[in-house]
């Protein structure tokens, strides 16, 4: 008989990932007040594991507490986002060298399955699952990187200006051509190539963030 622990979340740790989801799918909009109070009333949880969780995404950047004002979902700036890509041109590109050293044949195909389920999605048009699956590809490619630090740091990078703030819409087809030549490159163990192309993926994605981004800075001065 194979019996394997089961895995029960917290309630802290629950209401973390609630709360994570909310704002990744857009329940909780950028620059939205929320309390404590209506917080756990939604999620039908006393104080302690909501306020436990807020805490958590603070550190994370996804929220802003302010004192003696309640918890704002953190707003997606430019100039944020510059810093932020910034940081990911120098990790991520390392995260995808040493992916194509140390990945192991479990991590292969993972890799390989996370990069289907991406293409299938892109071939569908299945645009509202294609941003979720990228995310799962690149955490794929930098969990094969066998370096929990610098998995963590850009994790939080990522949380930063989270994936679904971003469309990727306009450059699908050539994301997915660069997706399909980095995972090549791990899967042939050439770290070299598999840096470089990482470099230029996060580098065209940095450009089209930063256009969206000033576009929605735009449109709200020309509203205001």
């Amino acid at each position: 008989m194979d019996l394997r622990p089961v895995y029960t979340p917290t309630k802290g740790e629950a209401a973390y990932q609630a709360l994570r989801s909310a704002i990744r799918n857009g329940q909780l909009r950028p620059g939205q007040r929320v309390t404590l109070n209506e917080l756990a009333d939604s999620l039908e949880m006393s104080l302690t594991p909501v306020r436990e969780a807020l805490r958590r995404l603070a550190s994370q950047g996804l929220v802003e507490q302010e004192p003696n004002r309640g918890t704002v979902i953190a707003e997606y700036t430019l100039e944020r986002a510059r810093e932020i890509y910034r940081l990911r041109l120098l990790l991520e590109p390392v995260a995808a060298e040493l992916a194509a050293t140390h990945a192991t044949d479990d991590d292969r195909s993972e890799i390989t399955t996370a990069l289907s389920d991406l293409d299938e999605a892109v071939a569908e048009g299945r645009d509202a699952d294609v941003a979720a699956l990228n995310a799962t590809l690149h955490h794929r490619i930098y969990t094969a990187a066998r370096s929990p630090y610098l998995s963590e740091f850009i994790d939080k990078l990522w949380n930063g200006v989270p994936f679904q703030a971003i469309s990727l819409t306009d450059r699908q087809q050539r994301s997915a051509e660069q997706h399909r030549a980095i995972v090549r490159a791990v899967l042939d163990a050439d770290s070299d190539r598999a840096s470089q192309l990482m470099h230029e993926h996060i580098s065209e994605a940095a450009k089209d963030t930063f256009r969206q981004l000033a576009d929605a800075d735009e449109a709200r001065t020309s509203d205001a």
